[in-house]
């Protein structure tokens, strides 16, 4: 296949995309995103810089490569919400481009390989991941790990052992990496093992410093090894692959198909299996987003799957699943949006009272919209105000020499009164 045609391929790809998605651009910020914008400003190169390089294990869950994306943001854009949107979207591109590019060194034709790539950039699963910038840790992820396994695939380790560790430091899910370039050296590799020794031992002393230094030791962030836990976050996650329920649980069948692709189809379906694998035994964060990198390895099976198996069966399988991923962007895109408009209000009011002027130490908070966490009013006005010393009470325990944050849910709208 000509470049051109390669090109006017993925062109094709992003203006179905960026249509899809178009009305992202009117959505706001929502809890976790102020909560990181109102302490990311007061960072500096320097400190990102030193934890990036640092194998230390980070307590607080500080992430580098993903801060550093609203820490340069937060300078260059404020609170323009379409400059984040805009910018993850360029991230997801560029991601697509990276999966049609390992599609096509794995073997797969021009076709399989745009079907794959198809499916990862309009799966509405991954709805959040290209609509909230609170999600760029799992996009920026999956862009180096990506990343890594491309480079090496085409033998320069060095690169592609600074890929993984960024990609770890964007997201701990990437300590599951080596072992996906272990299926590769395995599969398309010339099993030279000595080669992966420096990734397994990074992510082994990420891992054992991960389990011994965990702060969270009995919250929605432990690891629950149950069964309990693993039914419920193996049934969410099934249905998330194919939108329609249990439907995931078939994808094991497709290993039954044997042709000359199937050894990128095994490939597919171990890093689906092996980035999935932590997040089995996390039920207390259960996300749709999270599928984000594990759903390039279900691209690369489909680009495998599509390459062996007549094109009606194809054709039927795309329209079933096309349906149910437009439903599922009206659904989403309607719920999403006005959440969005509850909190763009409240921040607009808040604003306005900022400018005022007033003396403020705190605030009462009495409601917030459906859906805005505690942390994210809390980050709201720290940003708005410019300052991280504000205390915060709630209905029913005022404090003295505040203001009150009233949120009516029936008017939508914020009232603020001065104590």
């Amino acid at each position: 296949m000509s470049k051109r045609l390669g090109l006017v391929m993925f062109l094709a790809v992003a203006a179905l995309f960026l249509f899809a998605n178009r009305a992202a651009y009117r959505g706001y910020f929502q809890d976790d995103e102020f909560d990181t914008l109102s302490w990311v400003r007061y960072g500096n190169v320097g400190e990102y810089l030193k934890t990036e390089v640092s194998p230390l294990f980070q307590k607080d869950n500080f992430r580098p490569t993903g801060h550093f994306f609203f820490f340069t943001l937060e300078r260059f854009a404020g609170l323009d919400f379409p400059k984040y949107v805009a910018a993850l979207h360029i991230i997801q591109l560029f991601n697509v481009w990276l999966l049609w590019m390992l599609a096509r060194r794995l073997g797969a034709p021009p076709m399989p390989a745009a079907v794959g790539a198809l499916f990862f950039a309009l799966h509405m699963a991954l709805f959040d991941a290209v609509w909230k910038p609170m999600y760029v840790y799992d996009v920026l992820c999956a862009t180096f790990c990506l990343i890594s396994i491309l480079l090496y695939s085409q033998r320069r380790w060095i690169l592609s052992f600074v890929a993984f560790w960024l990609a770890y430091k964007a997201k701990e899910l990437a300590v599951m990496l080596p072992l996906a370039l272990a299926a590769y050296e395995f599969w398309f590799g010339d099993r030279r093992w000595k080669l992966l020794i420096p990734f397994f031992a990074a992510s082994a002393s990420f891992g054992v410093q991960g389990l011994l230094l965990n702060p969270n030791q009995d919250n929605e962030y432990t690891f629950r090894f149950a069964l309990s836990a693993l039914t419920k976050t193996s049934v969410y996650y099934a249905e998330r692959v194919f939108l329609l329920p249990h439907a995931g649980f078939l994808l094991p069948l497709t290993l039954l198909i044997r042709g000359r692709a199937s050894r990128r189809l095994w490939f597919g379906l171990a890093i689906l299996g092996l980035f999935f694998l932590p997040l089995l035994f996390l039920p207390g964060r259960v996300f749709a987003a999270y599928c984000y990198l594990p759903f390039t390895g279900v691209a690369l099976a489909l680009s495998a799957v599509v390459e062996m198996v007549p094109p009606v069966w194809i054709g039927i399988f795309l329209l079933i699943f096309l349906r149910q991923d437009v439903h599922a962007l009206r659904v989403q895109q309607r719920a999403t949006l006005a959440r969005d408009n509850d909190v763009r209000a409240w921040t607009a009011t808040l604003t306005e009272f900022a400018r005022t002027g007033a003396p403020v130490d705190g605030f009462v908070v009495d409601g917030a919209p459906d859906g805005f966490a505690r942390w994210g009013v809390e980050g709201a006005a720290k940003y708005i105000f410019k300052r991280l010393d504000l205390n915060f009470a709630y209905a029913g325990n005022p404090a003295a020499k505040t203001v009150v944050l009233r949120w009516n849910n029936f008017s939508h709208t914020l009232e603020i009164v001065k104590k």
